[in-house]
């Protein structure tokens, strides 16, 4: 009886800590872990939730949150479009990453040039700052042609992309990276969410959020 009697204090005690490690997602309030970008933009459709993440290659913090990415993307709603995008936060060498992203993604060699151009910035420290620097880079881990390579970064559909994606940033009042955007409509970061992979909860909850009003109006 006493053993009993013992187990039910043990659980009693140990119940509130389990129910309050499973912090419900009502606890992520706006102005604290998330708000409204400047500038809401209505989606092309409704049925689809796109999630944006705005990062620059020379980051570091984008380049530690680029494998949290990589594992909330597997496991993403169905319902939901992951884009990442580039923003050159006004540097220079932020158009030159940008303009080097979207090369990447013109030639459809992102999966060979994304993860690897991070890493070669930030863990091995190469100075791929300029056009000349990046074409031998992706000569390297490729195999493109320099000319291919050149006349695709200057190229109109390149510079198209860059230009959108500068706007697009203006638009939602992006300063800083890396940041998340949910659903046209609401914006977090790392600061806001207390760390990396509490980002991606918030992003969850988000997503559920934009959802849920999409489908009260």
């Amino acid at each position: 009886m006493r053993l009993l009697t013992r187990l039910l204090v043990t659980v009693s005690v140990l119940l509130p800590i389990a129910c309050s490690a499973a912090a419900p997602a009502t606890d992520y309030k706006e102005g604290t872990h998330f708000k409204k970008v400047r500038e809401v933009q209505e989606p092309t459709n409704a049925k689809r939730i796109e999630v944006d993440e705005f990062f620059w290659y020379g980051c570091p913090h984008c380049y530690h949150l680029d494998g949290f990415v990589d594992r909330w993307r597997v496991t993403k709603p169905a319902d939901v479009d992951f884009v990442q995008v580039p923003n050159s936060l006004g540097r220079e060498e932020g158009i030159i990453h940008s303009k080097a992203f979207y090369t990447a993604e013109v030639l459809g060699l992102s999966a060979k040039i994304h993860k690897p151009l991070f890493e070669a910035i930030h863990e091995q420290h190469q100075q791929l700052f300029t056009q000349a620097t990046l074409q031998s880079f992706f000569t390297g881990m490729t195999g493109v042609l320099p000319d291919v390579f050149n006349n695709t970064f200057n190229g109109f559909a390149v510079g198209m992309k860059v230009n959108r994606a500068e706007n697009l940033a203006k638009t939602y009042g992006m300063a800083s990276v890396p940041a998340i955007v949910v659903g046209g409509k609401y914006t977090t970061n790392v600061a806001m969410a207390g760390g990396p992979e509490q980002t991606f909860k918030v992003v969850d909850f988000l997503i559920a959020k934009v959802r849920a009003e999409r489908k009260g109006k």
